[in-house]
């Protein structure tokens, strides 16, 4: 009798084991459910536009000319950049498709007495998919600026990389702050961006960035 009693005090004592389990199993989730979502963040299509490729820029020193292709490395660390902050993006020469268009302006500048690579990344964002939405006025225009320390002899595009990377921790950080981030992006369906990047495409860039 004795070891039935033992047997059964046992018995109930898994029971309540495996409810207390169960309970917290379903407690941990429900508080971890919060933090995923809010890690989740809005689709975005990035550009950089045509003329940008078409004009790299000259970064000088006193024996030679480094001409900087700005345009693909700027293209390539922004997508980075926003893939890194759990955004989904594509180009314009993929699908196009996301809630909102980052137009990507990236000029750099070299100063070879302090042998400092100096980057600005103007960052326009649409969330109007109409080809006549690149004359008007953009949701919101943010601005981002990066250094690295190098030299034009050895390793140029690292260092541009470098310098570009701090300038677009900047950007993305000005437009989740931007009071028109949450309604106009986030919130905002998914379109396809596709005319609006070309309309842009064809629109001739001001000189002074170039």
């Amino acid at each position: 009798m004795p070891q039935t009693r033992f047997g059964l005090g046992e018995l109930f004592e898994e029971i309540e084991m495996k409810r207390l389990l169960t309970y917290l199993t379903g407690a941990l989730c429900l508080a971890l459910t919060p933090v995923s979502h809010a890690g989740a963040q809005p689709a975005l299509v990035i550009q950089v536009p045509e003329s940008f490729y078409q004009h790299p820029v000259r970064l000088l020193n006193p024996y030679f000319v480094y001409w900087h292709n700005r345009a693909e490395i700027a293209e390539s660390v922004g997508l980075n950049s926003f893939q890194a902050q759990h955004y989904t993006t594509s180009s314009c020469q993929a699908e196009a498709q996301g809630q909102a268009l980052v137009v990507i302006e990236p000029n750099m500048f070299y100063n070879p007495q302090t042998g400092v690579f100096y980057s600005e990344i103007t960052a326009r964002v649409y969330n109007t998919s109409a080809a006549d939405s690149a004359l008007g006025k953009p949701l919101m225009t943010v601005k981002g600026e990066g250094q690295s320390r190098g030299w034009l002899t050895y390793n140029v595009e690292n260092f541009a990389r470098q310098s570009y990377q701090q300038a677009f921790e900047q950007v993305i950080q000005k437009i989740q702050q931007n009071p028109a981030y949450e309604p106009s992006v986030v919130a905002a369906p998914v379109q396809t961006y596709q005319a609006l990047c070309n309309s842009i495409d064809t629109l001739s860039q001001p000189k002074a960035l170039f």
